[in-house]
C-alpha cells in the first residue's frame, strides 16, 4: 500500500465531510467531526511506529477476541432499549465498531486453515458458525443494519472459494435463516421498511418518507448540483438523518453526481491499493486479513451508495469517512492504519 496515495484519499474525505456539516450549518456536529478526524488520523499514522503483526500471535489474538466479544455482552446490559452504545457524556462509543477487530482476526484464521476445504459444505457452516456470536450479539442490541454488514463481510470474504453446489447450498440456507427472521425477529418497523423499498405507495407518508425524500432530494439536483449551501431538502430538515445516513443524498444534492463520482474514484482508489497489499503478501494470515478488510469497504460502500439512491431498503448505517460519527471512523482510519503496517 502506498501510504502517500492513502493519505491523499482521506485528506479528501475529511475535506468532502466537514463542509458538508458545515453546509448543514451543523456547527457543533462540525467540530466534534473535527476532533473525530484529529483523533483518528493520530491512530492512523501509529502504523509507523507500532508493529501490527503482534495482533497474529496467540496472546494478542486471543486477548482481541475475548475483549470483542465481551464489549458486545456489557453493552447489552445498558439501560435503555437501544443497547448499541456506552455514553460518556456528550460522546458515545458504538462497540460493534470496534469488535470487528476481533471478528476479522476470526474470518482471517478461518480462511488460512480451510479455504481451499470450503468445498466441502460443513466447513460452510462451520464459517457460520465462527461468526454467529459476533452477529447474534449484535442482533440483540438490536443492530441490523450494522450485523448485516458483518453479514456480507463474511459473504465476500468466502463466496470466491465456494464451489457451485456450496453456493445453491449456502442460498437454500439464507432463504430459511431470512424466514426466520421475518416471522420470529424482526420488528414490524423493519419489515415495513423492506415491504415500503418494494412498494413506496403502501405507506408514502410514514414508513415510505425517507425513501420518496430521497427520490425528491436527487431528482431536484443535477450532474454539477445546486451549489454548496443551496440544497434546500437537506438544509431546511426534509431529508431524515442527513448528517448520518443520508449525507451522500444531501452532497449530491448540492454538489451533483460528480461528487458521487469522485467519492467512488476515491474508494476505489483505497480498495485497490488493498487489493495490491493483498495479492503480493506472502504471509497466508495477512494476506486472508487484507482480503477480509477489503471485503468490509467492499460492503459498506456498496450497502450505503445503494441506501442513498433509494435502491435498498434502508439498513442505519454511515456512509464510508462522510457520515457523522466517531466510532465508526475512529475504528475505519485505525484499521488502515493496521493494514499499512501489514504491507509493508
Amino acid at each position: 500500500m502506498n501510504q502517500n496515495i492513502i493519505i491523499f484519499i482521506l485528506l479528501n474525505f475529511f475535506l468532502i465531510s466537514l463542509t458538508a456539516l458545515l453546509s448543514l450549518n451543523k456547527i457543533d456536529f462540525f467540530w466534534k467531526q473535527f476532533l473525530f478526524w484529529v483523533i483518528g488520523f493520530l491512530l492512523f499514522f501509529s502504523y509507523r511506529f507500532i508493529n501490527y503483526r503482534l495482533i497474529f500471535e496467540k496472546f494478542y489474538f486471543y486477548l482481541i477476541l475475548f475483549l470483542s466479544i465481551i464489549i458486545l455482552i456489557l453493552v447489552l446490559f445498558v439501560p435503555g432499549n437501544i443497547k448499541s452504545w456506552f455514553s460518556l457524556g456528550s460522546f458515545s462509543i458504538q462497540p460493534s465498531e470496534f469488535s470487528k477487530i476481533g471478528f476479522f482476526l476470526v474470518m482471517a484464521t478461518f480462511l488460512s486453515y480451510y479455504q481451499l476445504d470450503l468445498i466441502n459444505p460443513f466447513y460452510l457452516i462451520f464459517s457460520i458458525f465462527l461468526i454467529s456470536p459476533f452477529i447474534i450479539l449484535i442482533i440483540l442490541q438490536p443492530d441490523f443494519g450494522m450485523a448485516f454488514l458483518y453479514f456480507l463481510t463474511w459473504l465476500f470474504s468466502i463466496i470466491f472459494f465456494l464451489s457451485r453446489k456450496e453456493i445453491i447450498i449456502g442460498i437454500i440456507i439464507l432463504f430459511f435463516i431470512f424466514c426466520i427472521f421475518w416471522f420470529f425477529v424482526l420488528k414490524d418497523y423493519q419489515k415495513n421498511r423492506i415491504l415500503v423499498f418494494i412498494n413506496p405507495e403502501i405507506d408514502p407518508l410514514k414508513s415510505g418518507y425517507n425513501s420518496r425524500q430521497v427520490k425528491l432530494s436527487l431528482g431536484t439536483s443535477s450532474f454539477f448540483g445546486k451549489g454548496i449551501g443551496f440544497g434546500e431538502i437537506g438544509r431546511e430538515g426534509f431529508l431524515p438523518s442527513v448528517h448520518t445516513d443520508f449525507i451522500l443524498t444531501f452532497i449530491i444534492e448540492e454538489r451533483g453526481l460528480l461528487i458521487f463520482w469522485l467519492y467512488s474514484f476515491l474508494i476505489y482508489l483505497l480498495l485497490a491499493e488493498i487489493l495490491k497489499a493483498q495479492r503480493f503478501h506472502t504471509d497466508h494470515v495477512v494476506k486472508n486479513f487484507l482480503l477480509v478488510i477489503f471485503c468490509y469497504f467492499f460492503s459498506k460502500y456498496i450497502i450505503t451508495s445503494l441506501v442513498n439512491f433509494g435502491l435498498f431498503p434502508i439498513v442505519g448505517l454511515p456512509v464510508p469517512f462522510l457520515s457523522y460519527g466517531g466510532s465508526y471512523l475512529v475504528f475505519d482510519l485505525w484499521l488502515l492504519a493496521i493494514a499499512l503496517n501489514l504491507s509493508k
